[in-house]
């Protein structure tokens, strides 16, 4: 169904005052989502154990609002229909 490349990857944390990058593994890059201006990463959630899918964007490792997922496929459908649906200007916009 998709294509999937593991990749080191770092999300966005704020914790009071601070904000930093924490690491998450597993981290795939989905290679073959087929929306060109849309780059996105499945991956685990830092810190406890947890068995559910989270994806971000790529560039700026923002969260993409999905359904709670424990399959790997089903959460990046879920994020894919969500981008889709917000078109390229409403996703862009969330990146900032």
């Amino acid at each position: 169904m998709y294509t999937y490349e593991e990749i080191e990857f770092r999300i966005p944390v704020r914790e009071g005052f601070y904000n930093y990058r924490q690491k998450v593994s597993p981290a795939y890059l989905v290679i073959d989502i087929d929306i060109p201006w849309a780059s996105i990463v499945v991956h685990r959630k830092p810190g406890k154990p947890d068995d559910r899918w989270y994806v971000s964007e790529f560039s700026t490792g923002g969260s993409i609002n999905i359904p709670k997922s424990t399959s790997r496929d089903e959460a990046v459908q879920h994020a894919v229909a969500k981008i889709r649906q917000l078109g390229r200007e409403g996703y862009q916009k969330g990146l900032l």
